[in-house]
C-alpha cells in the first residue's frame, strides 16, 4: 500500500553533471563552498559548487519505508527499531550504497524497515515511534528529533542538508551540549568547542591525530549520530555543528538513547559489538625482533624464561617484527613459548598469505597488522583485519586475537586498536588517557598504547604508564627501537625498584581477571566499554560531561582510576562524583561530590577509587592463564547498600561461548549503608552458576574480603557458625573461617570457605 501527499513545485529545471541551475525555492540552491584541506582532490577544485535542498513536495509511505521528494533530490527514512532510524539522501533521486558486496561490511545489522506511525502536523510531517519523535519540516526541507512526547528537541537542522563535494549537515548546539566519538583520537574524548577530524592520519601519532577515526558521534542530548561512509570528513562542534564528509552522498543512521549506553549498544548493534577476546589477552603482550641479532628461538630464553625468573606474569609474545626480521624455528618456538605459558603471534607488513599454516599448523594465535601494510586505511583496513580475524578462527578452534591501527568504523568487531608509534614520556600518557577513554565512547572496547611507547622511555615514565594501563583490557609493550633503554622495554630492564613496583601490577591485573572479563563480555553484549569516560557512569553530574575529568576513569563500574601523568609524587584534581568512595590501597573514606588535591602518590601507587557497595571478584596470583585452576575465587567486598555482580566466565580460549557455552554466577550483597551499630547484619549470597563450558569445575572455594571497621560477633555459613580465629596464621592453616584485621585497610573481615558446587547456592551472614 502507498501513500502519497503532493505540494505543488513549479519551474523549469536544468541539470547540470555536478550542480543544478535554476533552482527555484523549494527545489533546493546553489550555493560555492570552499574546500577545507581534504586532499588533493579536493584542493584541486577549491571553489566547487553545492546544492542546498529546498522545500518538500512530495511525500509518501511504501512498505514502511518513508519516500520524501525535494524537488529532484530524494531522502528515504527506514525504522530498524523505535529508537534507531536512518535518513538516507539520493541527490537527483540515486541512491548509492557505501560498500561492495565483497568488501568488510560496516554496517551488519540485516534487520527489515519496521512501521511507525506518521501524521501531518501542519508545518512539519511527524513520524512518531514508541521511544521519539522525528519531525521532517517542509518548508525547506529539514529534519528534528524531540522525545516521545513530541515536547524537548533532541536535535535540529539549522538549515537544510547541502551536498555537492561535501555533503554538510547543519545542527544546532545545545547550551551545556557535550559530544563523543570519533574513534581513536589522540589526546581527546570530548569535544565541544573542537574540531574533529574524520580521517586517517599516518604522518603523525600525537595529541591531535586520529589514528582509528569512525564516522560516528554522540551527544549528552540524548542521541548518536553515525554516517554510513568511508569517505573523510571533519565535525566541527561548534555553534552550530558542522558534520561534513568528502562525498556527494549523505546516509546516516540516528540511534535516541536517552542515555549513552544505548545510544553505544545501538551503534554497535548497527556496525557490529566489540570482539571478545580470549582471557589469556587480558594479560601482558610482550613484542620484539630476534632475528636481526639471533634467531626466533632467542625469545624462549632471553624474554620467556626472564619473565618468569622475575616472577612476572606474561601471556603472549609476538617473536618478530616483519621489518626484515621475519622468523625462522617456528614451530618449536612456539611449542617452548607455550609451555611457558604464552602463546605466540607474528606481525605483518605485508599480508596474510600465510596465515593458514601459521594458525593451523604451528599453531600461532595472535596477529599484528602495521601500518606498511594496512596504513592506506578505510576499506582496506577494514577487509585485512577480517581477514586476519577470520584466519584465525577458521584454522584453528581458537578466537581471533587482532591488534592493529589505521581502521575505521566496524573494525571493533575485529580488533584492538592502538595509537601508533610514540616515543614514552610524561606527554605520552596525559594525552593516552582522554585516547583511551574516547576509543570507548566510539565502540573501541579494546584499545590501548604501547606502554612507555615504541621509542624513549624512562624508569620512572615505564612504571607511571604500566601502573595505569594494569585497569585496562589490553595491554603490551614494544622492544628493539628505543635507544634511551637500549632498545628494550621489558618490564625489569631498570631493576630495583621498578622491577617490584611493575610486578605489583602485573600481578594485581591478573588477580582481576574475572571483573574485567566479565566486563569485557558485557562490551560483546551491549557495546558499552570496560574503560568508561566518568560520563557513562555519572551521566547525570555536569561536571562529568567535559573535558574536566578527561584524567580519569571508571575500569566497569566500580573502580575509578586516575593516573599520574607528571613527575610528581602527588596527584591533584581527582573528582569524586557524589557517594562514598574507599581508597583502595589504605581504606581511606571520601565522600562525593569532592575535589582531591595533593593526594599522595610515590611512585608505586595508582590513585584508585572503589565506589561504596562494590563487588570486585579476583582470581588467585598467577603468572599466566593456565597456571593454577580458579581456586579459591576471592570477593573483594564493600558493602553499602544492595549490590550485585554477575561474574561470567566460559573456557578462556575458544569460540564455544558463541553457542552458549558459558556460566554466570551473580553475587549479592544486602548491607545497610552504616555499620556502626551492633546488631547490623551483612548477607553475602553467591548464586548458583547458571550455564556450562568445557572445563568447568565442579566446585570451588571462597573467600569474601569484606571492608567492615570493627570485629563482628557472629559469622555464619548458611545457618552453621564459622570459627573465628585471633591470628592470621590460625586462619590461614584452617579449611574454613574467618578472622578480622583492624590494620588491613582500615577494617577487613576475612572469610573461607571449604569448596562450594558450583551448582548450588551459598549465603554467608555477617552479624557485627
Amino acid at each position: 500500500m502507498t501513500l502519497c501527499i503532493r505540494t505543488r513545485a513549479i519551474g523549469f529545471i536544468v541539470f547540470g553533471t555536478q550542480l543544478c541551475w535554476g533552482r527555484l525555492p523549494g527545489q533546493g540552491q546553489t550555493t560555492q563552498t570552499q574546500g577545507r584541506g581534504a586532499g588533493a582532490a579536493r584542493q584541486a577544485q577549491p571553489r566547487a559548487r553545492s546544492v542546498t535542498l529546498g522545500d518538500l513536495t512530495n511525500f509518501e509511505v511504501k512498505d514502511s519505508v518513508f519516500h520524501i521528494s525535494a524537488g529532484p533530490d530524494q531522502i528515504r527514512i527506514l525504522y530498524y527499531r523505535d529508537d534507531i532510524f536512518r535518513i538516507w539522501l539520493g541527490p537527483d533521486g540515486k541512491f548509492s550504497e557505501a560498500q561492495v558486496p565483497e568488501d568488510a561490511q560496516m554496517v551488519i545489522h540485516q534487520g527489515a524497515p519496521i512501521a511507525v506511525s506518521w501524521r501531518d502536523a501542519g508545518d512539519y510531517y511527524r513520524l512518531e515511534s514508541k521511544e521519539c519523535v522525528l519531525r521532517v519540516y517542509k518548508r525547506p526541507l529539514r529534519f528534528a528529533l524531540f522525545d516521545k512526547d513530541n515536547a524537548a528537541v533532541v536535535w535540529q537542522e539549522t538549515r537544510s542538508l547541502t551536498y555537492g563535494p561535501s555533503t554538510v549537515q547543519t545542527v544546532r548546539r545545545g547550551e551545556a551540549e557535550n559530544f563523543y566519538g570519533g574513534g581513536m583520537q589522540n589526546g581527546y574524548f570530548s569535544h565541544r568547542d573542537t574540531s574533529v577530524n574524520i580521517r586517517l592520519n599516518t604522518r603523525g601519532w600525537g595529541d591531535g591525530t586520529s589514528p582509528n577515526p569512525a564516522p560516528f558521534y554522540m551527544s549528552t542530548a540524548g542521541y548518536g549520530a553515525f554516517r554510513n561512509t568511508m569517505a573523510p570528513g571533519r565535525y566541527d562542534f561548534l555553534s552550530p555543528l558542522s558534520l561534513s564528509h568528502d562525498e556527494s552522498r549523505f546516509d546516516c543512521y540516528y540511534f535516541y538513547g536517552p542515555s549513552l549506553k544505548k545510544i553505544l549498544e545501538g551503534y554497535t548493534l548497527i556496525t557490529g559489538r566489540p570482539f571478545f577476546p580470549p582471557r589469556w589477552g587480558l594479560e601482558f603482550g610482550d613484542a620484539d625482533c630476534y632475528n636481526k641479532k639471533g634467531k626466533t628461538s632467542d625469545v624462549i630464553q632471553k624474554v620467556a624464561d626472564v619473565y618468569r625468573a622475575n616472577d612476572m606474569p606474561g601471556g603472549w609474545i609476538l617473536p618478530n617484527d616483519g621489518y626484515g626480521c621475519g622468523y625462522v624455528e617456528l614451530e618449536t618456538t612456539i611449542q617452548e613459548l607455550h609451555k611457558r605459558g604464552f602463546y605466540t603471534g607474528l606481525w605483518t607488513e605485508k599480508g596474510l598469505e600465510r596465515i593458514a599454516q601459521e594458525v593451523g599448523v604451528f599453531g600461532t594465535r595472535v596477529m599484528k597488522l602495521d601500518v606498511a601494510w594496512v596504513g592506506r586505511g578505510y576499506q582496506f583496513a577494514l577487509n585485512a583485519n577480517r581477514d586476519a580475524y577470520e584466519g584465525i578462527e577458521k584454522n584453528s578452534d581458537a578466537r581471533g586475537f587482532v591488534w592493529t591501527t589505521c581502521v575505521w568504523a566496524g573494525a571493533q568487531r575485529y580488533s584492538t586498536v592502538f595509537s601508533g608509534d610514540q616515543s614514552g614520556n610524561w606527554e605520552y600518557i596525559r594525552f593516552h588517557i582522554p585516547t583511551l577513554i574516547g576509543a570507548g565512547l566510539s565502540g573501541f572496547n579494546a584499545a590501548s598504547g604501547d606502554v612507555d611507547g615504541i621509542f624513549g622511555g624512562s624508569a620512572q615514565t615505564q612504571v607511571r604508564d604500566l601502573q595505569w594501563k594494569a585497569f585496562t583490557p589490553v595491554w603490551m609493550i614494544i622492544s628493539g627501537w628505543s635507544k634511551q633503554t637500549n632498545l628494550m622495554k621489558q618490564p625489569w630492564i631498570f631493576g630495583e625498584p621498578y622491577t617490584t613496583y611493575n610486578r605489583k601490577y602485573l600481578k594485581l591485573k591478573m588477580r582481576l581477571t574475572p571483573y574485567i572479563y566479565t566486563h569485557m563480555r558485557d562490551a560483546y553484549d551491549t557495546g558499552v566499554p570496560a574503560v568508561r569516560a566518568m560520563v557513562l557512569e555519572f551521566p547525570d553530574d555536569p561536571v562529568t560531561w567535559s573535558k574536566r575529568t578527561q584524567y580519569q576513569f571508571m575500569t566497569g563500574e566500580s573502580l575509578l582510576v586516575a593516573p599520574v601523568y607528571q613527575d610528581a609524587n602527588i596527584r591533584d584534581d581527582i573528582y569524586l562524583p557524589a557517594g562514598k568512595w574507599i581508597d583502595y590501597w589504605d581504606g581511606t573514606e571520601f565522600h562525593g561530590p569532592a575535589v582531591l588535591n595533593g593526594y599522595a602518590a610515590p611512585l608505586d601507587r595508582l590513585p584508585v577509587f572503589v565506589k561504596a557497595g562494590a563487588i570486585v571478584p579476583m582470581y588467585p596470583e598467577m603468572l599466566h592463564d593456565r597456571d593454577k585452576p580458579k581456586d579459591p575465587v576471592t570477593l573483594d567486598i564493600y558493602p553499602f547498600g544492595k549490590s550485585n555482580f554477575h561474574m561470567y566466565e566460559d573456557d578462556g580460549t575458544t569460540q564455544q561461548y558463541r553457542t552458549g557455552a558459558f556460566a554466570r554466577t551473580m553475587i549479592e550483597v544486602d548491607a545497610p549503608k552504616s555499620l556502626d551499630v551492633a546488631g547490623t547484619q551483612i548477607v553475602i549470597r553467591v548464586g548458583a552458576a547458571k550455564g556450562r563450558y568445557r572445563d568447568m569445575p565442579a566446585s570451588r572455594s571462597y573467600i569474601a574480603d569484606v571492608h567492615v571497621p570493627s570485629r563482628p560477633s557472629l559469622v555464619r555459613l548458611e545457618e552453621r557458625a564459622l570459627p573465628g580465629f585471633e591470628k592470621r596464621a590460625e586462619y590461614d592453616a584452617a579449611a574454613e573461617g574467618w578472622f578480622f584485621d583492624a590494620r588491613d585497610r582500615r577494617g577487613v573481615l576475612h572469610v573461607k570457605t571449604k569448596a562450594q558446587p558450583l551448582t548450588a547456592a551459598f549465603t554467608v551472614r555477617v552479624t557485627m
